[in-house]
């Protein structure tokens, strides 16, 4: 049996369900910190079985979901299921005091349309305590304000340029459709009679130290340049191999055997090439080697600008979170590689057929308007059906009226239509691949997303 909750009223419309009224599993309640509110908290957050449990009674409607918690060993990972919905947000590290110990935030948007609902807290990445959850009405959406349909490359070739406008005109109407991987993206026109509006590419099995190890490029520009021609945008990324110093074993880490080897190259913990040495460096080998790793990938661009392909370019992506040797010196090095490589291919390989897209979403890691024109999440939710409520609210504060924002990697496909009820607009989706791709979904909520007269797929 389900507990009904202990409403505590704030301001007008406001719930909030105190974590220590819940149905509680594989966690307790403490009392130890202070600054909770009610009659305590609940802690021990720490195994895979670990939630609270609560139903109510409130009206229709979006709420806002706050969410009152004490995290002093770092940013963690929340899980909730609302009413079957999941949604997934971030804890910001909290205060380590015992006179401040708890901080609240909005971790997203949820909707509530049953006489009873049901809302489910998951461990998620665990060791945090929660002391309750909140559920405010949310307000209407800000106006979407379009951004200038200029590109950061003043000499952005006309198709560029038209690729762009398109983007911009359609921005806020609903979204275009994406898929990595040609496989993918035959499966979607299977099973939905629909061809996705981008097709995702990668240049990691051009990265020379890859191929120096019998890495093996099989014409992937050349089909990618028949899409385009087949009406398909274009994006690209790069998984881009360290230039020297793959550890190429398996290792161990925290306990456990990682396979290192050179064809993970691109993870931080498979090679031990330090960027931040090699940009100090400009004379040094170190240096040398990124410039030629980026004329190796220069030669594959300038096919697609031969054949007049615009191209969503995505490099450095993720580069925030560490796992890439490109982002594992921190946001400097980063940003002056970004700078390094735009400036080498615009300026030295002449290539104008570009849409640069940045792909770090924290504010102390963006190198600058002047050198962005799209910026872009790549999210994995623990449901496909989450909103993105949280990352799209951070971003469209920061970017309303200044740059597109498009979901540039995503679990499996997003509902679009949701989406769009929640205020969430991005400019595009790209599905990843394999269990995150559009294979694994099943074949009614594949139709669902596509057939939405929200999505624009291929004419």
């Amino acid at each position: 049996m389900l507990l009904t909750a202990i409403f505590l009223s704030l301001v007008a419309g406001s719930t909030r369900l105190e974590a220590e009224t819940a149905q509680l599993t594989d966690v307790r309640v403490a009392t130890q910190m202070a600054g909770f509110s009610g009659t305590g908290y609940v802690t021990d957050l720490t195994k895979d079985a670990s939630q609270l449990t609560w139903s109510a009674k409130l009206p229709k409607g979006i709420y806002d979901l706050v969410v009152g918690y004490s995290a002093p060993n770092g940013e963690k990972g929340f899980d909730a299921v609302v009413d079957g919905f999941g949604l997934s947000g971030m804890l910001p590290r909290t205060a380590a005091s015992a006179n401040a110990s708890f901080a609240r935030v909005t971790v997203g948007r949820v909707e509530v349309n049953k006489p009873t609902t049901q809302f489910v807290v998951k461990k998620g990445w665990g060791y945090y305590d929660l002391d309750y959850i909140e559920l405010l009405p949310s307000a209407k959406s800000p106006r979407l304000v379009r951004p200038p349909a200029t590109l950061s490359d003043s000499n952005a070739t006309p198709a560029a340029r038209r690729l762009f406008r398109r983007l911009v005109a359609a921005y806020g109407n609903g979204m275009f459709s994406g898929q990595y991987d040609a496989k993918e993206n035959n499966h979607v026109q299977a099973k939905t009679g629909k061809m996705p509006a981008v097709f995702g590419n990668d240049f990691m099995d051009y990265s020379p130290s890859r191929v120096a190890r019998g890495g093996i490029p099989r014409g992937e520009t050349e089909r990618t340049i028949a899409r385009a021609k087949a009406g398909q945008m274009v994006t690209y990324s790069w998984h881009w191999n360290a230039p020297k110093d793959l550890i190429d074993a398996e290792i161990t880490e925290n306990g456990r055997t990682v396979d290192a080897r050179w064809y993970k190259g691109f993870y931080t913990n498979a090679t031990t090439f330090d960027v931040q040495k090699a940009l100090a460096d400009p004379s040094g080998e170190d240096y040398k080697l990124l410039i030629r790793d980026i004329d190796v990938i220069a030669a594959e661009l300038k096919k697609l600008a031969k054949a007049d392909v615009p191209v969503l370019w995505r490099p450095l992506h993720e580069a925030e979170g560490g796992w890439f040797w490109v982002g594992a010196k921190g946001p400097a090095p980063c940003k002056q590689l970004w700078l390094l490589m735009r400036d080498r291919l615009i300026s030295h390989h002449k290539l104008h057929n570009l849409i640069w897209v940045w792909n770090s979403v924290r504010p102390e890691w963006y190198p600058g308007d002047d050198s962005v024109d799209i910026i872009g999440a790549d999210l994995y939710p623990a449901d496909r059906r989450d909103a993105t409520a949280s990352t799209w609210d951070d971003l469209f504060s920061r970017f309303n009226g200044k740059k597109l924002l498009a979901l540039t990697e995503y679990g499996q496909a997003p509902e679009v239509d949701r989406m769009l009820r929640f205020g969430v607009r991005w400019s595009y989706f790209v599905s990843w691949t394999g269990p995150l791709g559009a294979s694994a979904m099943k074949d009614e909520d594949l139709r669902r997303v596509y057939t939405s007269r929200k999505v624009f797929n291929v004419k």
